[in-house]
């Protein structure tokens, strides 16, 4: 009787292991593929259902709750407004949260330090630049004397306004009388039939200066003589486009 017929708990142990040897398990080598089929691409095997990832592809950007416990009560939020926290605005209700907070006074700080720079700058350039600065007075006398400090800071600019306004014109009549005396040359060499852009060179200086501009007095007079109205301008009155004459009004002693 074979062994195969016989209950295996009848069996002695050692036969049992002798007799139930197991076959060697055969050997399984994978070689690798030297080369790849084009016309067979790899592609992945559709799963039966969708099987979603363990973590999600994107974090949470939730913020979480600042306070997680029940909800303060009304008397509570009432006495966190009043109260006091380090390195924190002050507490609604308080002087300096209505300092902090305010816009109007905070523009009113503000246009007010902006003035008083412009103004300290315009004072320190005017007393620097004056060459009547001999004729200010003392700054002691503003505090004993403000009418009268103040009234003879004003003559002292009015002076320093009409030197800047002789200056300036004394500048412009230089530079007239340049453009003169070059186009005179270039009559007197025949080269006036070459000018520049728009003739400008040959102008005269009513024709540059205009009618209600005042140059001098001596010459000047002579080449208003022959204005549009055909009568002498005087001396700071000019004719406007309707013919009227009105007198010249200059602003910080340039125009």
């Amino acid at each position: 009787m074979s062994s195969s017929l016989i209950p295996r708990f009848l069996l002695p142990r050692g036969l049992l292991h002798h007799t139930q040897k197991s076959p060697p398990a055969p050997l399984f080598i994978r070689h690798a593929a030297t080369r790849t089929s084009p016309s067979k691409p790899r592609v992945l095997e559709k799963p039966a259902k969708f099987n979603p990832p363990s973590h999600p592809a994107r974090l949470n950007k939730k913020t979480p709750k600042s306070f997680p416990g029940p909800p303060l009560s009304f008397q509570e939020m009432e006495a966190q407004k009043t109260k006091q926290y380090p390195h924190m605005m002050p507490p609604e209700g308080s002087f300096m949260h209505w300092f902090l907070t305010n816009k109007s006074i905070h523009v009113y700080i503000t246009l007010t330090f902006l003035f008083s720079l412009a103004t300290f700058t315009f004072l320190t350039n005017f007393t620097r630049t004056t060459p009547f600065s001999h004729l200010l007075p003392p700054t002691s006398d503003l505090f004993s004397h403000p009418f009268s400090f103040i009234h003879q800071y004003i003559e002292v600019f009015k002076l320093h306004t009409a030197h800047i306004t002789a200056e300036t014109q004394e500048r412009r009549k230089r530079k007239i009388d340049d453009v003169q005396k070059r186009s005179e040359y270039r009559k007197a060499h025949g080269l006036d039939k070459d000018e520049g852009f728009g003739g400008w060179t040959a102008k005269s200086e009513a024709e540059v200066m205009g009618p209600a501009l005042v140059v001098g007095e001596g010459q000047g007079e002579g080449r208003r003589g022959g204005g549009l109205d055909g009568e002498g301008e005087d001396k700071g009155v000019y004719s406007d486009w309707e013919g009227k004459r009105k007198p010249v009004r200059k602003w910080l002693g340039i125009w």
